[in-house]
């Protein structure tokens, strides 16, 4: 399978003017240091937040304002890709930068096309598949220090910008979703939404015959109606014509607006109800929460509870204030356009009672006819012969789009048969119980982890360096198993501080000549860790980054590298 390989990364800050350079070696690769705080972990995250990622980064050190240049390849093509707050631009080779002002959208397509992520994921407001941002190619490569030891697949932030993501992400990356499958819920996405558009129809259709319903008389009926038209000499036959036309047109004008009215109520429902979500949003994260972060207790998922988030929902609930005018405005014009077709009805209706009055005709029951009556009566059935019409049109629509639908989920299930599902389940059991026994982590219960989406019962099992190890076991295998199975480009393996939860000297070794040995076979391992004899194995084939005191940035540097951003 294709790679992608890491090959350098500059970072420079216009404010402190300085900058630095890393270059990543093909294989093994060590950012250490002997003391804590000097940036290893802020250095592995800048690699991610250069290519389009949000990792967690602190505010001291958001406060350099930096930008970053990042050098990979893939395929023996090479790319670089310049990011400064969240205008980002890539190219390949020589040729010139494309420029993005945003990560999501045409850059994260842009990026997937280069590394084959083939993943899609629901829009939030729309519901239409897109393809998400890079954070969700690097998820499964990525371990950060802070949050990957205690919880699964929740590297980076802003990862709820999707809901339900994990579960089709993680399918995505160890081969049970196949490219193919994203193509056919794309197909799928777009026939429910041409069903959604069609049945609002149906459902505008509906009021639309209520409303003619409670305009219309229902006691004359058509047979009378016709044979009484017949009877009606030829000028007020003319007269009649066309006052039934514009009558029609009026009561088709009514209906259409009051269709229009009932839809916008129902948006004006729905917008009030997200400005007062969004006010209990705002409320709760200024007066209950003090932590940059919130869990939601439903899902979950970790939410941002910055100033810029805060901020955000203020955003939110101004653009739904806004919007709720524009349909208060909307409403208030519409009711005037239904006022005003209503007092031309009644013009009209005045204007056959005068011919009512002039002339005198009888039905074969020698009962008098009321022109008014016939008159609402013919444009009354007028209208509603044309809309049944259309409305049958559009419920065939709706089933034939529902026919596709079907068949399209069954050419998902298709894509995968049941003896792959279970050869990669149980591929998935053996290389994750090779890895907790590698890494003396046996005492983790195994038998209740059958699935790459347990991942939540691998973090339960065990005690906390046992845990940790055991999590690590879990994340190798992922990689293993995206190696195997995958149908992306397959990313560097990036682990922050591999000594979690105060390992003991032998299960540390482990832990170093596992990723030494085992993961040496033409992968790039990226790892940061605190100088240590037992790193030494590594550290022996690696490429080694050491940081001192002056940390990530160098004055001296900044002159060399600014040229690099020219």
């Amino acid at each position: 399978m294709k790679s992608l390989r890491l090959i350098q990364l500059l970072v420079l800050s216009n404010t402190t003017k300085s900058a630095n350079q890393f270059k990543f070696g093909k294989n093994l690769n060590l950012i250490t240091a002997k003391d804590n705080s000097v940036g290893k972990s802020t250095l592995l995250k800048l690699i991610f937040w250069g290519l389009g990622c949000e990792p967690e980064l602190d505010t001291t050190w958001n406060a350099q304002d930096c930008k970053t240049i990042v050098d990979f390849e893939v395929d023996d093509k090479t790319f670089r890709v310049k990011r400064y707050k969240n205008e980002i631009s890539i190219k390949e080779g020589s040729s010139d930068y494309e420029n993005f002002q945003k990560i999501t959208g045409e850059y994260s397509q842009k990026f997937a096309d280069i590394v084959g992520f083939s993943a899609l994921l629901p829009n939030q407001n729309s519901g239409l598949l897109e393809t998400p941002p890079p954070a969700y190619y690097f998820i499964p490569f990525y371990i950060d220090q802070k949050r990957s030891w205690a919880k699964a697949w929740d590297n980076f932030d802003r990862l709820g910008q999707y809901r339900n993501w994990k579960s089709t992400i993680v399918k995505y990356h160890v081969g049970l979703l196949k490219p193919e499958h994203f193509k056919l819920e794309s197909e799928r996405t777009d026939k429910k939404e041409s069903q959604k558009n069609i049945e609002y129809e149906v459902g505008k259709i509906d009021t639309t015959l209520e409303v003619i319903e409670s305009y219309v008389p229902n006691s004359v009926n058509t047979v009378t109606t016709v044979s009484a038209i017949d009877k009606i000499t030829d000028n007020i036959k003319k007269d009649l014509e066309s006052l039934q036309k514009g009558q029609e047109e009026l009561l088709h004008a009514i209906a259409i607006n009051n269709s229009e009215k009932s839809y916008l109520y129902q948006q004006q429902v729905m917008t009030e109800k997200l400005i007062s979500e969004l006010d209990k949003d705002y409320k709760f994260s200024v007066e209950n929460i003090e932590d940059d972060e919130i869990e939601c207790p439903l899902c979950g998922v970790v939410h941002e509870n910055s100033i810029v988030n805060r901020a955000s929902i203020m955003t939110d609930k101004n653009q739904a204030e806004n919007q709720l005018r524009e349909i208060i405005q909307s409403t208030d014009k519409i009711d005037k356009k239904i006022a005003s077709n209503e007092r031309q009805l009644e013009s009209i209706r005045s204007q056959i009672s005068e011919i009512n009055e002039k002339y005198v005709i009888e039905d074969e029951t020698e009962s008098k006819i009321d022109f008014n009556q016939i008159i609402e009566s013919v444009a009354g059935n007028s209208i509603k012969t044309k809309v049944t019409r259309t409305k049958n049109i559009k419920n065939a629509e709706i089933a034939i789009l529902q026919e596709e639908i079907k068949d399209l989920k069954k050419e998902q299930k298709s894509l995968t048969t049941e003896e792959e599902t279970e050869s990669i389940l149980n591929s998935f059991n053996s290389i994750l119980s090779n890895y907790v026994q590698l890494l003396d982590a046996e005492a983790v219960n195994l038998s209740e982890i059958n699935s790459p989406l347990d991942y939540n019962k691998v973090i339960k099992e065990g005690g906390a360096a046992e845990g940790a190890r055991a999590i690590l076991g879990y994340y190798l295998t992922i990689f293993s198993m995206v190696e195997k199975f995958g149908n992306e480009a397959k990313s560097p393996l990036v682990i922050d501080t591999p000594n979690q939860q105060e390992q003991s000297f032998t299960n540390y070794e482990k832990i170093v000549e596992l990723l030494t040995d085992d993961f040496l076979d033409g992968n790039q391992i990226i790892m940061s860790a605190m100088e240590n004899e037992q790193l030494k194995p590594f550290a022996d084939k690696a490429q080694i980054i050491t940081l001192d005191e002056n940390k990530l940035l160098s004055k001296e540097k900044f002159e060399e590298v600014k040229n690099s951003f020219k």
